[in-house]
């Protein structure tokens, strides 16, 4: 989907509001708070994210978190196609090296390097310029919607795998996907490759 048509379809998308929780009297042997918020979390995922608004079920929720992937993702191929134009004028030497990218589960920019082909130097710079540049921020924003869908789309794709944070730092080269000519499908056959299934999980046609 193109980026413009992701961000009209964004706009007519549940805005996002903060919601007031109601939690029962304290009349005795009422649920403790922490058990209502546990259960809120698990049944209304919303009501625990800042910014949220006019979301009324988990069909809004979740179409809303497929739409936040969908242009992150968007967003991050044009800003790592642009980085990587720029980093081979102004690195040359950088051309002949396989390097790509990731995210680690405190949501930092990783450079994957194979073939350790690069010196500590080219590391930092590349890092320090995948985060200067947005980058970093558009992957960490696909991370999180794709682990929320993992964990609330009881019959999506994801929901078939673990999908935490630290399982998509550990499998997912986000450099081949932002390279690829079809990004969802690089992304369901790199998590399909590398990720532990959930047991049970529901089989879904890919």
């Amino acid at each position: 989907m193109e980026l413009h048509n992701l961000m009209q379809h964004a706009a007519l998308a549940p805005a996002r509001i903060s919601v007031q929780l109601k939690h029962g009297d304290e009349s005795p042997g009422s649920q403790d708070v922490s058990q209502d918020s546990v259960a809120v979390e698990d049944e209304q995922p919303w009501l625990a994210e800042p910014n949220m608004k006019n979301i009324t079920s988990m069909a809004d929720y979740l179409s809303l978190k497929r739409v936040d992937a969908a242009i992150s993702l968007e967003l991050a191929n044009l800003a790592y196609t642009s980085f990587k134009n720029e980093v081979y004028n102004l690195r040359p030497e950088l051309a002949s090296k396989n390097f790509s990218v990731g995210v680690d589960s405190s949501g930092n920019v990783r450079i994957l390097d194979p073939q350790e082909s690069l010196s500590a130097e080219e590391r930092i710079w590349l890092t320090e310029q995948l985060e200067h540049r947005g980058i970093k921020g558009h992957l960490v924003d696909h991370s999180s919607a794709m682990s929320a869908l993992a964990k609330y789309d009881k019959t999506g794709f994801n929901a078939r795998y673990k999908l935490e944070a630290a399982d998509i730092a550990r499998i997912v080269d986000y450099g081949k996907i932002l390279e690829s000519d079809d990004m969802e499908q690089t992304w369901k056959n790199q998590i399909s490759e590398r990720a532990e299934k959930r047991t049970p999980y529901i089989s879904v046609r890919i």
